[in-house]
């Protein structure tokens, strides 16, 4: 294949991940989730006084709701607010952004990895449409970050070594981004890493300049865990440790079961769409076929690679997580892309034949033949999840995705009459979705908050700030005073002590049609 041909379908595949990544990317899914919003207004604080919601200036670590957040992702979209503006799209652009980067990095590294460009076309083509991968590029999440700067480095490190040194202390910077994005990163990176280091440690050596630099960039990332050790991630820790009874390794099990990987994926609603595994089913056949096909031309390195890379990626939801989860274990995406792009090229190339012109032309016809089937059933399969996931789960999962806290902070914003609203805290840190939407000033913010020092606070941080109150007062018993909205479940509302005496001056509805939250006012 010619170098032409291979950019020119590159180049369509990048299109269409880009189609799949950014396509009514503000709305599908339904809404920002609240870390998307919390993560959204702290790139705002932050492109606009350098400082996140609690002034902190330029942190390392963002405290948001004391789950301390990582900074990669919230910088990244940082950038974005300042040049185009804060907006749902804006917000989840960043992460969709490395998604589509993401599909060229694994084909550079499967072109370097497996020196296959047929291979390495099927990995980038297969990451294109993955549902795994499309999943986390439409929503601003840590792990997606994370998983691109460690392919992005991975093949960097490898051209590195081939021809372009000076792209060696490159990938030692998205190594370091790669620990700073995302907890699961934390296990990963750094094995994969020490792997190909040992077993490139002669090349590495012998480019002195380089090494130094290496060691200069791995010393400056050092210093910032150093200087900020909650980027290891103990709040986090704390918060998802596991019991002492509960088997790790039956955990780390399920990981490879057909039930999670092929058939329903994770059952979490906001990290899978649960009617489809993680990968396709034909991923399962090329996948085998795949590394049959690397035992075969003894490609012991790239096995060795793959294998502990894959091996390794569950670890960190296994010991936090009894249930497979799929945000912790993204980085098995990389590895199972790669042996299913290895089969799938396998398959077509099995009928390659240069013995005579008549068998060169009935091979290519095989080739063109098993080329399109591989097409088909993945495009079948590709399709049944897109149109499941852009019709069927913005309207059933809505309310997984917060829906209604948008609107409750848009009718505020478009009737700004009233003199108190308090909303309930059922949804969790309504606080930040007003924040967010009304896009309020650092400084405004700082100087009215009041924190929430209840036991509530793990999911409800501020109690109040300027005229908007977030739980803390008997719903059943809201009193019905003009200019005071209250913006409640139904189940409230049904409970009010004096229902006769308020007006619902906003019925807010779930896609499906049912009643998601009241916005009432007093009538006296």
């Amino acid at each position: 294949m010619s170098n032409k041909l291979t950019y020119i379908l590159l180049s369509l595949i990048v299109v269409l991940s880009i189609f799949l990544r950014f396509f009514r990317l503000d709305n599908i899914p339904t809404s920002l989730n609240w870390d998307e919003i919390a993560a959204g207004y702290n790139a705002y604080t932050i492109a606009n006084w350098g400082a996140d919601e609690y002034g902190n200036k330029f942190p390392i670590v963002f405290k948001s709701f004391a789950d301390d957040k990582h900074p990669v992702h919230i910088y990244a979209t940082a950038v974005i607010v300042k040049i185009f503006g804060l907006s749902d799209f804006n917000v989840r652009a960043s992460s969709a952004l490395v998604g589509v980067l993401s599909v060229i990095a694994i084909f550079v590294l499967a072109r370097e990895l497996l020196k296959n460009k047929l291979a390495a076309l099927f990995s980038s083509l297969f990451l294109a449409i993955s549902p795994y991968h499309i999943h986390f590029s439409r929503g601003l999440w840590e792990n997606n970050f994370a998983l691109f700067f460690l392919i992005a480095g991975l093949a960097g490190f490898y051209i590195g070594l081939r021809k372009k040194n000076y792209l060696l202390p490159l990938s030692f910077v998205f190594f370091g981004l790669s620990f700073f994005s995302y907890h699961s990163a934390k296990i990963v990176t750094p094995i994969v890493v020490l792997f190909v280091c040992l077993t490139n440690a002669k090349k590495l050596f012998e480019n002195k300049r380089h090494l130094a630099w290496i060691i200069v960039i791995t010393m400056i990332f050092v210093g910032l865990i150093i200087k900020e050790p909650k980027i290891l991630g103990f709040a986090r820790i704390n918060q998802t440790k596991l019991s002492s009874e509960v088997s790790i390794f039956n955990n780390y099990k399920k990981y490879f079961t057909y039930s999670y990987l092929f058939q329903n994926g994770d059952l979490g609603p906001r990290a899978s769409v649960k009617v489809i595994g993680e990968f396709y089913k034909i991923d399962l056949i090329l996948f085998f076929i795949g590394l049959i096909a690397l035992f075969f031309k003894r490609k012991w390195h790239v096995i060795t690679l793959i294998l502990i890379w894959l091996l390794i990626s569950p670890i960190p939801g296994a010991v936090s997580s009894v249930d497979p989860s799929a945000i912790r274990g993204i980085f098995m995406i990389g590895p199972v892309m790669l042996l299913s792009a290895v089969g799938a090229s396998s398959i077509v190339m099995l009928f390659k034949n240069k013995q005579s012109l008549a068998k060169y032309k009935f091979g290519k016809l095989l080739q063109t033949i098993s080329l399109i089937l591989i097409l088909i059933l993945i495009g079948k399969e590709a399709g049944n999840y897109l149109n499941y996931y852009s019709k069927v789960y913005p309207v059933k999962e809505a309310i997984e995705w917060q829906y209604g806290m948008k609107q409750i902070v848009e009718y505020s914003k478009e009737n700004p009459g009233f003199y108190k609203m308090y909303v309930d805290k059922i949804r969790q840190q309504p606080y930040i979705f007003f924040l967010y939407y009304l896009q309020v000033p650092l400084p405004e913010f700082l100087n009215t908050v009041s924190y929430d020092e209840t036991e509530s606070k793990s999911f409800n941080t501020v109690l109040s700030f300027g005229k908007y109150q977030f739980g803390g007062w008997n719903i059943i018993g809201s009193y019905p005073n003009a200019q005071i909205l209250y913006a409640i479940t139904p189940s409230y509302y049904t409970g009010l002590r004096y229902i006769q005496q308020f007006d619902v001056a906003k019925l807010i509805k779930y896609p499906d049609r049912t009643d998601a939250f009241y916005i009432v006012e007093g009538h006296q």
